[in-house]
């Protein structure tokens, strides 16, 4: 059996049902290079073609092609052809990218990857599963009507339905119940730490769900908290740090990934309760179809998701760390959101059906991935949940991730600002094409 640690053997190579030889998708393909070149898409510098099989990994191709998925409806790490190849710690697409901008940087001028010098780029996002441990009675009663719900699938017997119910009850008395919950631990902690470095991250909020499955958050905007020794709302604590320059962004329900209009519902009950817009999302669970979840984000007037990785597992799914944007193969054609890969998520380097590693060792692991990202110029995003830092050894992984790449020079940013960034230079360069375009044009009049 192979170590899910990045090995196994390589599995035989199958042709695929998706084509890439159309001419929407070699577009495509050739502004996702010139853009992460940092070169206009009509430019007098030759754009090299990214080889097929890096394009295949890249628009996530065997996603398209295969329906297997686990059993949360998720893609897992060991269904991919990268994993099987002993490659899935490694950003092949990135790799040729950088080989290429040394090859240009001769001879052409290049926009920069990243702002001020900064050799690459660390995003922080913690996804808000909850606000606390503790939960309110509101909270504890909709915990236990949720794991009363059905699911999509299997797992409905009356019997599951009562174990889910029951298992929801039990951790309502092990953390215990308070009518204001203490985010001291939790939200507080991790906003503090990010304001003492001066860096500043993504906080992925959820709303109640109108149709919540077992798998959903069960606290509202609404709920009581108390936040830096104030008691308020939910709601209150997102305006408050939102307006200290966090990203306040959504964690879309489990359901929203693939119902039309979920999304939508649930990025205005965020904005009302934020008082602000909100583009930036991650999927709860990582729910995440690449046939279907794009799309719904895009129609939803979202701009910027970090889906993309894995509940079991580190690494590049899509063979790249850069932010890119994927492509709709039912419409032939690109996908507005910005996709920004999540490379490290904390649970699965710990977790007993994961990587099952020591703090020592998954230092030394969000060290090698860190170094790997910088090595290619790309952006290293990482996900740690506030509820995580109740837990021995994860604020030391935390301030670890930080500093080491504030030692190594990175750029540390939110989600809502790579997205900024990344589309500002989408802009910058377009009009250079324009310009291109219109010289070319001129010259043969």
């Amino acid at each position: 059996m192979s170590s899910p640690l990045g090995g196994g053997s390589a599995a035989p190579e199958r042709e695929g049902w998706t084509s890439l030889d159309t001419p929407e998708v070699h577009r495509h393909l050739r502004r996702t290079v010139a853009t992460a070149l940092g070169l206009p898409s009509e430019s007098e510098t030759e754009i090299p073609p990214m080889p097929e099989s890096l394009a295949r990994l890249l628009l996530r191709v065997e996603e398209h092609d295969q329906t297997h998925r686990d059993q949360w409806g998720c893609w897992e790490f060991g269904f991919s052809d990268n994993y099987r190849r002993s490659r899935l710690w490694v950003p092949e697409v990135d790799e040729w990218l950088a080989d290429c901008r040394r090859g240009l940087a001769a001879r052409a001028r290049l926009e920069p990857v990243w702002p001020n010098g900064h050799p690459f780029a660390i995003c922080l996002t913690h996804d808000v599963d909850m606000v606390s441990r503790q939960r309110s009675p509101a909270q504890a009663a909709r915990g236990v009507r949720a794991g009363l719900a059905l699911l999509p699938g299997a797992g409905n017997s009356t019997s599951k339905r009562i174990a889910r119910s029951a298992i929801a009850l039990g951790r309502n008395t092990y953390f215990g119940i308070s009518r204001a919950p203490a985010t001291l631990q939790t939200l507080e902690r991790s906003t503090e730490i990010e304001k003492g470095y001066g860096v500043r991250g993504s906080y992925l909020f959820t709303v109640r769900p109108s149709a919540p499955t077992p798998y959903d958050c069960v606290y509202d905007a609404a709920d009581q908290c108390v936040f830096r020794g104030a008691r308020m709302t939910v709601g209150e604590l997102m305006r408050d740090i939102a307006g200290e320059g966090f990203d306040v962004g959504l964690h879309g329900s489990y359901l929203s990934a693939l119902q039309p209009g979920l999304l939508l519902e649930e990025k205005a009950h965020l904005e009302e309760a934020v008082g602000r817009s909100v583009e930036t999302i991650r999927q709860h669970y990582l729910h995440f179809d690449v046939r279907t979840t794009p799309r719904l984000q895009a129609t939803a007037g979202l701009k910027v998701d970090s889906t993309l990785g894995f509940n079991r597992n580190v690494g590049f799914r899509a063979g790249t760390s850069l932010p890119f944007h994927l492509f709709d193969f039912g419409s032939n054609s690109p996908i507005s959101v910005i996709e920004v890969p999540l490379v490290i998520q904390e649970s699965p380097l710990v977790a007993s059906n994961s990587l099952e590693l020591d703090v020592e060792l998954a230092r030394q692991v969000i060290a090698q991935l860190i170094d790997t990202t910088a090595s290619v110029g790309g952006v290293a995003t990482l996900l740690f949940h506030p509820h995580s830092f109740l837990k021995p050894g994860f604020v030391e992984l935390f301030r670890f991730s930080i500093e080491y790449g504030l030692e190594r020079g990175a750029w540390f940013a939110s989600l809502a600002a790579i997205g900024d960034w990344w589309r500002d230079r989408e802009a910058r360069l377009d009009a250079q094409s324009r310009t291109v375009a219109e010289h070319a044009t001129y010259n043969t009049c």
